[in-house]
């Protein structure tokens, strides 16, 4: 297929893709935001969860991660308020339905148009990624987490795109090479929201009271330097790492399109 004909396919999936996400937050309870709020800021002020960014994480954590129960509000939205959606919209958001978080690669320029991904936790199967703007900002090699869906012609993604860290790389990868569950509390997701958020964040009283720990325990040691300190886990954890921020890639996903 041309350029053209790829976007001619593209542009109405995702222009559907954001009337039913705009429908299927409605449906999101206190309880869905709140669990949500829990996994992924925990220590944030309610002016940080009305940022757009922030509350679009949240809003994706709430609808497509299981609650303690193993249910899922997209679920629920399809189930008891998905029929007054036009029938191409009600068709998609089924599809939507089976959408994963998972960590890509970028592993080079599709010969048309768009991406070359390959999915690191599924071991580095490979997708056309259809995204105009991360075609023009993200170089080989990137690498960034994402949710994405069958649509049919293309897979598609949607939320956020965040940045994994070294060492939650490293803790994927590992987990995934043993055939182990991922070592975090909560999931993939909301765990790599929360490091990006955290890395924006101002220190909290957590990070307070581990500086004065650190110097009450070494007096001589310049409290300005990072503590050289390891969990065997992720979900050892008090709170989520700060980690760097995505960098080079546009940081709110534009619905994207993929290719088998």
């Amino acid at each position: 297929m041309t350029r053209a004909e790829v976007l001619a396919q593209y542009r109405p999936i995702r222009a559907g893709i954001r009337r039913v996400l705009r429908e299927a937050a409605k449906a999101c309870s206190r309880a869905d935001l709140n669990r949500a709020v829990k996994q992924v800021a925990p220590w944030a002020e309610a002016a940080e969860l009305e940022e757009a960014d922030t509350a679009e994480m949240l809003v994706d954590v709430a609808l497509f991660e299981p609650n303690q129960r193993g249910r899922r509000a997209f679920d629920r939205f399809l189930a008891e308020t998905g029929e007054p959606l036009a029938a191409v919209d009600r068709a998609l958001a089924e599809r939507m339905a089976g959408a994963w978080f998972s960590i890509f690669r970028v592993a080079g320029r599709h010969e048309a148009v768009g991406l070359w991904l390959e999915d690191m936790l599924a071991g580095n199967r490979r997708l056309w990624l259809m995204d105009e703007a991360l075609e023009a900002s993200a170089p080989e090699g990137t690498i960034a987490g994402m949710r994405l869906f069958d649509a049919g012609p293309f897979h598609a993604g949607f939320g956020i795109i965040v940045e994994p860290d070294d060492e939650t790389l490293d803790f994927c990868l590992g987990a995934k090479e043993r055939g182990a569950p991922l070592p975090f509390r909560h999931s993939l997701a909301a765990t790599l929201y929360g490091d990006q958020l955290r890395a924006g964040a101002p220190p909290g009283p957590a990070d307070l009271a581990l500086l004065q720990t650190l110097v009450a325990a070494d007096p001589g040691r310049d409290p300005h330097l990072p503590a050289q300190h390891a969990c065997e886990s992720r979900a050892e954890a008090a709170r989520p790492p700060i980690t760097k921020a995505a960098r080079g890639i546009k940081a709110r996903q534009e619905v994207i399109g993929i290719g088998t």
